[in-house]
């Protein structure tokens, strides 16, 4: 909770719609109103000379899915927090001049594809996403993690996709990208797993390196598309004059290179065990 409401603090445009935003509920009970101890938290971070700030009163305002205030003493998954914080802020600022400040700053789309490979249909599915989940265990780095992230999964025989323009099975491949970048990206390792061997959650301590500035390009749709296409040409001996106005607008489609670039802004690094 701490981290994360730290991570948040420390980006301008957030902290500043926070801030301005009209409270909707300012004539109710003001230890139960989650916006106004988020609004308390940044504005004494901004102006306090105390080196700290106490959120207590945020931890009991802030109830889980039961109904229960936070409890510092019981640790839980920060993405869990995140998810459930974004989700509270953006129903709390619904209304306002400021409610699309989440999706602004942070939501991106990804594209859920199904390539089928007997046939020459394709199908996707967009799905708005937060924060982006990455395997650690058996990778070296954030950019592996994202390359196995996109590889996907070949759909073959008894688990073939059902192709419903063929109205048959087909060979497919089902796999997941990004359609569009959010201006602030979250990744998350997941470090936590169920060992079903000792039947206990264990932390995942394998190192996983990550880059100060990151590019994107190679786990978006549009790139992925255009090396499928690229192999194809290859495969089929083309060029672009062999191409339909389609495939040559993806070929040569370019997006600006500050579009896919990201600098490292914030991490939260966690120490210990599982528990």
């Amino acid at each position: 909770m701490n981290s994360i409401l730290q991570q948040l603090y420390m980006i301008p445009s957030f902290r500043k719609a926070i801030i301005e935003v009209e409270d909707r509920n300012h004539e109710g009970p003001q230890a139960e109103n989650v916006l106004y101890q988020v609004k308390c938290i940044f504005g004494g971070l901004m102006e306090i000379e105390k080196q700290y700030f106490n959120p207590k009163k945020f931890c009991k305002a802030f109830k889980d899915i039961d109904g229960s205030p936070i409890d510092p003493y019981v640790q839980k998954d920060v993405d869990e927090f995140f998810n459930m914080f974004m989700d509270r802020i953006e129903n709390l600022i619904k209304g306002t001049k400021e409610e699309k400040i989440m999706n602004n700053l942070f939501q991106g789309v990804l594209a859920n594809e199904f390539i089928c490979k007997d046939c020459p249909h394709y199908s996707e599915r967009e799905e708005p996403f937060l924060a982006i989940s990455l395997q650690v265990k058996n990778k070296n780095s954030v950019q592996e993690s994202l390359k196995y992230y996109v590889e996907g999964e070949m759909l073959e025989g008894d688990n073939a996709y059902f192709c419903e323009k063929c109205d048959m099975k087909v060979n497919t491949l089902k796999r997941c990208c990004i359609k569009r970048m959010p201006n602030i990206l979250f990744l998350v390792l997941k470090r936590f797993e169920f060992d079903f061997d000792s039947m206990q959650k264990v932390k995942v301590n394998d190192y996983c390196e990550f880059p100060l500035e990151l590019d994107m390009s190679p786990y978006s749709q549009q790139e992925l598309a255009r090396q499928d296409l690229i192999k194809r040409m290859d495969e089929k001996n083309q060029t672009a004059d062999d191409l339909n106005d389609e495939d040559l607008h993806l070929l040569k489609r370019v997006m600006p290179e500050n579009y896919y670039k990201y600098k490292l802004k914030g991490i939260v690094v966690h120490y210990g065990t599982a528990d």
